[in-house]
């Protein structure tokens, strides 16, 4: 806070460096709170901007992606997503309105009151009054934000001292919400992938809305850069100009029914305009396109369509390089983009954020993570990763039949050799009678810790009537029965049972337990264990978060933003 009363490039602080709590600054006859005394100052701010960039401020200038945001922050379950931008969108509009708008105290008062009813406040408007908020239902619009920014703007309603900049803390913390939990999300769906396709189909392979491939593209445009280049007297520009509109509408009749003699005369018309700027010297072809336009431009239809790009792709290329700079800075094209048609509005937002996607590589990020949880949600996975593990038993664990997973576990690091995990009831007193011949064969090792964790095994998990018996089929029970009564203890004493409940476990268990919904717990855990391994994220000491900002900046990988 602090308002226009802050004057000092930094925040205050007292004299061992902590910040200085607050004082509102009060008129002087009344000791009334003075106007614009809880909003955000300038420095403070600038303070918080520094760590945005606002490009994705792109996002809301286009209705179309708006909706395509909301329609698809309702599909995801992300209701404080769509708020959130349209909070943001309110403050936009209400802004523009009081700039334009020279309002009077009460108006102006009246149109912030109406963004704070809906987005601020606990409670909605009474119908009776603009100022006053009489109902006891909760506001379904209502942001979430941290008590003390909430608190702070009702105190500024509250104490009349409210003005157009109440809400610039709120505002500014929304969009980083967006844009490091939800836009991210968003550019790697299948929501933003359709507008992307349809943009490409619109603007080919440009990348930039700016790009002269793109301006070649839009009907408008390419009026307006003629309109440009016969000021400049550009004769040969022109021409190159003329000739990619001609080669375009030649590709668009290759798409139609058009008879063969048609594409024939087409191309040749094609071809003697080529030798006329050939011979004129006007045009220069590269040796790699010659051939190909004498032979293959007007045979087969995908031979002609490749040449006539590549042809097309040289024009532009040249125009791009010789006149572009100046067209962009020019008259005509500030008079084009003024009344240029929504699809060139529409295609430059999803391009800048197309771009924001790519510079993060976010899809590349995305594709590791889904690699990442297809490989940990393999069954073989489920005695190997730890989280999988965790939320696989407590899935059996409320079916009654962790016990399974424990006896597979356990005998599996028997075979392995690995220690041995105690259970609670390992430790209490063995009274299973065992029959063990004095002639007793030579066991297959001699080691007492093997003996007793076998006997461990079969006393907890085979004999009957135990609280961990697991099911096994009766003739594989009495093989073991038989083993522990002759004294062969071994490491492979348990495989048949430990293979059969593998089987249970993978194919009757497992299944079940990815259509529960502890699968979804374990999804999102995944998600936030993965997040911690490549990014910054959580309550971190200052040398670890220089570590992983260094690894970060090396691989390039930002999903959060």
């Amino acid at each position: 806070m602090g308002g226009f009363i802050s004057t000092t490039k930094d925040f205050p602080t007292t004299d061992n460096g902590s910040p200085k709590v607050h004082v509102v600054s009060k008129r002087r006859l009344s000791g009334r709170p003075a106007y614009g005394a809880f909003s955000a100052g300038v420095n403070t701010m600038n303070k918080m901007r520094t760590r945005s960039d606002f490009c994705l401020l792109k996002i809301f200038e286009t209705g179309v992606v708006v909706t395509a945001f909301g329609l698809w922050a309702r599909d995801e379950g992300a209701s404080d997503a769509a708020k959130y931008l349209n909070f943001i969108r309110a403050v936009n509009d209400l802004k523009d309105d009081l700039l334009k708008n020279s309002y009077g105290a009460k108006e102006k008062r009246h149109k912030l009151m109406e963004v704070f009813t809906k987005y601020i406040s606990y409670k909605e408007e009474n119908e009776r009054s603009a100022n006053e908020t009489t109902s006891g239902r909760a506001n379904c619009s209502r942001i979430k934000m941290d008590s003390a920014t909430m608190e702070t703007i009702t105190l500024g309603f509250e104490s009349r001292a409210a003005d157009e900049n109440i809400f610039d803390l709120a505002y500014e913390k929304c969009y980083q919400v967006l844009k490091f939990d939800y836009m991210p999300r968003f550019l790697i769906s299948d929501t933003f992938v359709k507008l992307e396709d349809g943009t490409r189909s619109r603007r080919g392979s440009s990348t930039k809305v700016v790009d002269m491939g793109a301006i070649l593209n839009e009907a408008l445009a390419v009026s307006s850069l003629l309109t440009y280049l016969k000021g400049k007297g550009d004769t040969n520009m022109i021409s190159y100009t003329k000739l990619w509109v001609q080669i375009s509408a030649y590709i668009t009749s290759l798409s139609r029914d058009t008879k063969p003699y048609e594409l024939e005369a087409k191309a040749g018309v094609i071809k003697m305009e080529i030798k006329k700027l050939v011979d004129e010297g006007v045009l220069r072809l590269p040796k790699g396109l010659e051939d190909p336009i004498r032979h293959k431009l007007g045979s087969s239809v995908a031979e002609a369509v490749q040449v006539s790009r590549d042809l097309m792709n040289y024009l532009a290329d040249n125009l791009h390089t010789k006149i572009q700079k100046g067209f962009l800075k020019s008259k005509e094209f500030e008079a084009f983009v003024e009344t240029a048609p929504p699809d060139f509005h529409l295609d430059s937002t999803i391009m800048h954020l197309a771009t924001f996607k790519d510079d993060r590589q976010l899809q590349e990020t995305k594709d590791d993570y889904l690699e990442e949880l297809t490989a940990s949600t393999d069954f073989s996975f489920v005695f190997r990763e730890s989280l999988l593990s965790a939320y696989y038993r407590r899935y059996l664990r409320l079916t009654f039949c962790e016990e399974n997973y424990f006896f597979a576990q356990e005998v599996r690091d028997l075979q392995n050799g690995e220690h041995n995990r105690l259970r609670a009831w390992m430790t209490a007193t063995k009274s299973t009678p065992r029959v063990v011949e004095e002639d007793k064969k030579e066991t297959n090792s001699d080691s007492d810790d093997l003996i007793e964790r076998c006997i461990a095994i079969y006393d907890n998990y085979i004999v009957d009537g135990r609280k961990y018996e697991v099911n096994i089929p009766s003739t594989v029970k009495l093989a073991i029965g038989e083993k522990v009564k002759a004294g062969e203890f071994h490491k492979g004493m348990f495989h048949e049972a430990e293979v059969e409940m593998c089987r249970v476990l993978e194919f009757d268990s497992f299944d079940r337990f990815k259509k529960h919904y502890i699968y979804d717990h374990f999804k999102r855990a995944f998600f936030v264990k993965f997040s911690q391994r490549n990014f910054v994220v959580g309550d971190t000491v200052k040398g670890e978060v220089e570590r992983f900002s260094s690894h970060r900046a090396s691989s390039g990988k930002n999903l959060l933003g």
